[in-house]
């Protein structure tokens, strides 16, 4: 692994249109550049980006066909062999981007929309189109919530009936299963894969109140072995997005909500509140530790992505703009490439920007 990047030099290299719909997930895949990106139709695409910024931008290559519905999670696992994909047709999937084509389409990357009148294609490209290898079937609602073991051998999945499944991923057969109260809205994996970090997310009425809940489960016997929902300055909140440090220590946790992005660091044995970072003006939608868990990178629904020092909550870089508040633009998702040139983000525009870090 390079030197922890130097996010304040980030700019943005390349945007790649795909309009479509809104991009809702994305992952660069294994130590490679290749980019796989969902969008809420049930499209997969992968695009390749140049060694170098400031090169050619980069057209997709291929077209991932099977999900019918909305991409919620892209994972790559540690080898880069195989793309997992989450979606709300109630499957997860998993892709071997090495395997041989079957046949071929055009795709539309970008149109031109004149009012009152049809959008006009400007921009298409052909591609290569293949099916998945896998297909896992064992939730009867929407996927919102994965988590990969560092191995790359334990997969969790969660479901807007509050159904968890542990799968055995390379034999992508279920282990076993639990059942929340509500939504599993957002999960992760402790660095030895005993436990998962599960926030649920309990609706009333639709958006006129909602309860939540974060719990830590036995990954290995499906039994919740403790209850964080109480904990000061979290109690009620409705996380978004979960991470693990590194080293087990801490919880990053942070809220979904409409109109609040705060981020907390918990301290993962008890609890309690070690750090309170503001700066998101609405909800965070991922995090991810760096540096051995001394960064913490997140994103959300101000297409921003910020750096933080974990140790006093400091916030050490922005890379974006907020483009007009939560109903304009999200970032959905981001990811890291291996080499930490390269970060990426789902746009809600119908795009995958793509900063050079410095």
């Amino acid at each position: 692994m390079a030197d922890t990047p130097n996010f304040e030099k980030s700019t943005l290299a390349y945007t790649l249109p795909w309009e479509s719909g809104w991009v809702t997930a994305l992952t660069f895949v294994g130590a490679s550049r290749k980019i796989a990106a969902g969008n809420e139709h049930g499209q997969i695409v992968v695009w390749e980006v140049p060694e170098k910024a400031g090169e050619t931008a980069p057209l997709p290559t291929r077209r991932l066909d099977g999900h019918t519905n909305y991409i919620s999670r892209l994972l790559s696992t540690p080898d880069g062999k195989t793309l997992i994909s989450a979606s709300y047709d109630h499957t997860l999937r998993y892709w071997d981007l090495a395997a041989a084509a079957k046949g071929e389409d055009t795709i539309v990357l970008q149109t031109k929309k004149a009012q009152n009148k049809e959008p006009v294609p400007t921009l298409t490209h052909k591609v290569e189109l293949q099916p998945a290898e896998k297909t896992l079937t064992g939730h009867k609602d929407w996927v919102q919530a994965v988590a990969l073991s560092t191995d790359g051998n334990t997969l969790v999945s969660g479901d807007d009936k509050g159904v968890v499944i542990v799968w055995d991923r390379p034999a992508g057969t279920e282990s076993r299963r639990w059942q929340l109260k509500g939504w599993a809205f957002a999960i992760a994996l402790s660095p030895d894969a005993k436990l998962a970090a599960v926030a649920e997310r309990i609706p009333l009425i639709f958006d006129s109140g909602r309860q939540a809940a974060l719990r830590l489960w036995d990954v290995s016997t499906g039994q919740m072995v403790k209850d964080f929902s109480a904990q000061q300055g979290t109690r009620g909140e409705h996380f978004g997005a979960i991470a693990w440090s590194p080293d087990g220590k801490l919880l990053a946790v942070g809220q979904g909500n409409e109109s609040n992005g705060k981020i907390y660091l918990l301290d993962a044995e008890t609890g309690k509140k070690v750090q309170e970072l503001a700066g998101h003006l609405s909800g965070v939608n991922e995090l991810t530790f760096l540096d051995g868990g001394k960064q913490l990178l997140s994103t959300g629904r101000d297409t921003c992505l910020r750096v933080w020092q974990t140790s006093d909550g400091k916030k050490l870089a922005e890379v974006g703009k907020p483009r007009g508040g939560q109903f304009k633009d999200w970032y959905h998702a981001m990811s890291l490439s291996a080499d930490q040139k390269y970060l990426a983000a789902a746009d809600m525009a119908g795009a995958v920007a793509v900063y050079a870090v410095g």
